[in-house]
C-alpha cells in the first residue's frame, strides 16, 4: 500500500468502507465523524491572508494553494511547516491558472491543458510535502473549477482522471452533486462531498453565485445555526426558505468567515471526532487493506 505514515498526526482518520447508496460508490462512508478543511497559503508574494493560522488548532485538515489561482513556492513551504505543526492531513487546493482574477474568472481549457494544469499543481504540492516527510492526501478545487466540477460532467471527468492518474488514493473534495460523483466512480478515486457553514444554498442543494446579495452569511448567529443544523440534522435552509437535505463528509472554514476564530472553536465542540479524510482505490482488495499496516497512527 503506498500511503505512508505522517509523523505527529493527532486526529482520527476516517477510512473509506462500503458505499453509501448502490450506485455511488465513488462516495466516501464517514465511520468516525466529519472531516472540517480550511483552505491555506492563499496569498502570493508579499500579499498574505489574514487570519488562516487562526483557525487551524481547530481543522483536520488544510488544503494549500499551489501556485495557480494563489500561493507561491515560499508561501507553500510555509503553510507545509503549519500544517506538520498542527497534524493536519494535507490537501492540494488546485485551481485555474489566474492570479489577477484569483481563479474566480471563467476560464476554458482544453482535456490536454486542463489535465497538465491539475498534474503540474499536484506534482509541485506533492514535490514540496515529501521533504516535510508526508504526503497529499485530498484534492480540493477552487473558484471557478470548483463551480464547474460541480455541473460540467466533462470537466469534472478529467480533473477526477487526472488526480486518478497522478495518485488513485487521493481524495476528491466538492460539492455534493450527481456530476462530481459520477466523474470519481470513472477515475475509480473517492469523492467527499462538501458543506459549507457560511455560504447560501438555493431549493436544490447548490450554493448561490458569488454575485447574489444573498450567497454569504455575515451573522455569526446565523453561521453557526447553519452549522448546528448541517452537524446534528444534515440541513440547511435554502435562500428561499426551503429546508434541504444534504449529504456530505468534510465542513469547509476559511479565513474570511464573520468572526472565524471563534465561529471555528464552536464548530469544532460540535464534531468532537473530527476527522480527517483518506480513501483507497478501488482496485485494491478490502479484505487485504485490512489485513495491512493502518493508512495513519
Amino acid at each position: 500500500m503506498r500511503r505512508t505514515r505522517q509523523k505527529g498526526r493527532t486526529h482520527k482518520v476516517a477510512h473509506a468502507e462500503a458505499p453509501v447508496k448502490e450506485g455511488s460508490s465513488a462516495r466516501l462512508f464517514m465511520q468516525h465523524g466529519i472531516d472540517i478543511n480550511t483552505n491555506l497559503g492563499e496569498g502570493f508574494g508579499s500579499y498574505r491572508i489574514e487570519g488562516e493560522a487562526d483557525i487551524l488548532p481547530f481543522v483536520t485538515s488544510a488544503n494549500i494553494a499551489c501556485g495557480a489561482h494563489a500561493g507561491d513556492p515560499v508561501l507553500m513551504e510555509e503553510a507545509l511547516e503549519m500544517v506538520r505543526y498542527y497534524g493536519l492531513s494535507l490537501g492540494a487546493h488546485i485551481g485555474y491558472p489566474d492570479l489577477a482574477g484569483f481563479g474566480r474568472r471563467e476560464i476554458h481549457l482544453s482535456t490536454s491543458e486542463l489535465r497538465a494544469t491539475v498534474l503540474f499543481q499536484l506534482g509541485a504540492l506533492s514535490g514540496m510535502a515529501r521533504t516535510f516527510g508526508f504526503e497529499i492526501t485530498q484534492v480540493r478545487p477552487h473558484g471557478y473549477l470548483y463551480r464547474q466540477v460541480s455541473h460540467d460532467v466533462r470537466v469534472a471527468t478529467i480533473v477526477a482522471k487526472a488526480i486518478a492518474e497522478f495518485d488513485p488514493w487521493l481524495v476528491l473534495i466538492g460539492p455534493a452533486s450527481a456530476s462530481l460523483l459520477a466523474a470519481g466512480e470513472r477515475a475509480g478515486i473517492r469523492v467527499a462531498a462538501e458543506a459549507w457553514v457560511d455560504r447560501t444554498y438555493d431549493s436544490r442543494g447548490n450554493l448561490l453565485p458569488h454575485t447574489h446579495s444573498r450567497a454569504v452569511l455575515k451573522n455569526t448567529g446565523e453561521i453557526l445555526k447553519q452549522a448546528r443544523n448541517l452537524i446534528y440534522k444534515g440541513q440547511v435552509l435554502s435562500a428561499d426558505g426551503q429546508i434541504v437535505n444534504l449529504d456530505f463528509q468534510t465542513l469547509h472554514l476559511h479565513a474570511k468567515v464573520v468572526d472565524a476564530e471563534y465561529v471555528a472553536e464552536e464548530i469544532r465542540r460540535m464534531i468532537p471526532h473530527a476527522c480527517s479524510l483518506t480513501s483507497e482505490p478501488f482496485s485494491v482488495d478490502q479484505d487485504e487493506a485490512h489485513d495491512s499496516e493502518p493508512a495513519f497512527t
